[in-house]
């Protein structure tokens, strides 16, 4: 998940094509939205989605290492016992 510092806001200045322009305003109409909220959730969402692609490819790039090394499950048994 991606950190959130809700404390400090920016101006963002973009520039989008007419057809763009015309697309974020029916969407964010749709959903009740102003066109900046519609942005920043947009923006929100994607860097929701980044931050899992890369957590997915770091585990699937030492996702070998689990199947060959025994010692890094040896104690997966037990993740579901209660120690307390």
């Amino acid at each position: 998940m991606v950190a959130q510092d809700t404390n400090k806001t920016i101006r963002l200045n973009i520039m989008v094509s007419e057809y763009l322009d015309k697309c974020l305003t029916e969407s964010a109409k749709k959903r009740d939205l102003s066109k900046s909220a519609f942005v920043r959730l947009a923006v929100e969402r994607e860097c929701a989605r980044t931050q899992d692609e890369i957590l997915a490819a770091a585990a699937e790039a030492v996702a070998h290492i689990y199947d060959t090394d025994k010692e890094l499950t040896a104690f997966a048994s037990l993740d579901a016992e209660d120690f307390a």
